[in-house]
């Protein structure tokens, strides 16, 4: 029996998903959560085969969550569920630890897929979504990856390490140091360093000159704030 965690904030969808499984003898819904924080501590205390996760989220964003989800429970597959189907959101998805992608405009059928395949180590994408992959990589958007043309991960901007990137996305989502401390598993003192290298780094004294730089290195998109 595959054990499934659902992360969506808006009811209707996810009660909707909820009904997707419920019929389905090989799958089972062990647990739901509409906020990161929240599902961060069930995916830390479930473990479940696969987690079908928003983007957009109240607290923390999906693409944030990924790999603190991985951190957790590495043996938990990721599969996002999106409304947005722009090649830099698939790519960051992707990029993020995630082996699905699938837009909420695409058959019901897609996600039963996508857990299967993803379940089996697979990657699995919406029909959409390899769509918009294969026009990335014709036009030369992405290097999809030399040696097995599939998707690399993203350079890090500024020289940042992993772990400072993934604090510098946490700060830009509005988490305080404290918050960040917990979500990682770090200490106060061990954030305020990484945020003062990261400050260093991108050649930033203040927040709106962080601010600018993250957009400048398309580490968020201004028009989603």
């Amino acid at each position: 029996m595959t054990s499934i965690v659902i992360v969506e904030d808006h009811p209707l969808v996810l009660e909707a998903v909820k009904q997707l499984f419920s019929g389905n003898e090989r799958m089972t819904v062990v647990g739901e959560a509409h906020s990161g924080e929240i599902a961060l501590d069930m995916i830390r205390d479930l473990k479940p085969d696969v987690v079908i996760l928003d983007i957009s989220l109240p607290d923390i964003n999906g693409l944030d969550l990924c790999p603190l989800f991985l951190d957790v429970a590495p043996g938990t597959k990721v599969v996002f569920f999106s409304m947005h189907e722009e090649v830099s959101y698939i790519h960051r998805a992707l990029s993020s630890g995630a082996i699905g992608y699938v837009l909420k405009s695409a058959p019901v059928s897609c996600l039963i897929a996508a857990v299967e395949h993803v379940r089996d180590g697979k990657y699995y994408l919406s029909p959409e979504v390899n769509q918009t992959v294969v026009k990335s990589f014709l036009g030369g958007e992405y290097d999809l990856g030399k040696a097995k043309g599939k998707l690399g991960p993203a350079p890090l901007p500024g020289g940042l390490s992993a772990r400072e990137f993934q604090v510098l996305q946490l700060v830009l989502d509005g988490s305080t140091n404290k918050r960040i401390a917990d979500l990682l598993c770090l200490s106060p003192k061990t954030i305020e360093k990484h945020r003062a290298n990261i400050m260093e780094k991108a050649k930033s004294r203040t927040p709106m000159d962080l601010f600018r730089f993250a957009v400048k290195n398309k580490v968020i998109d201004p028009g989603c704030w």
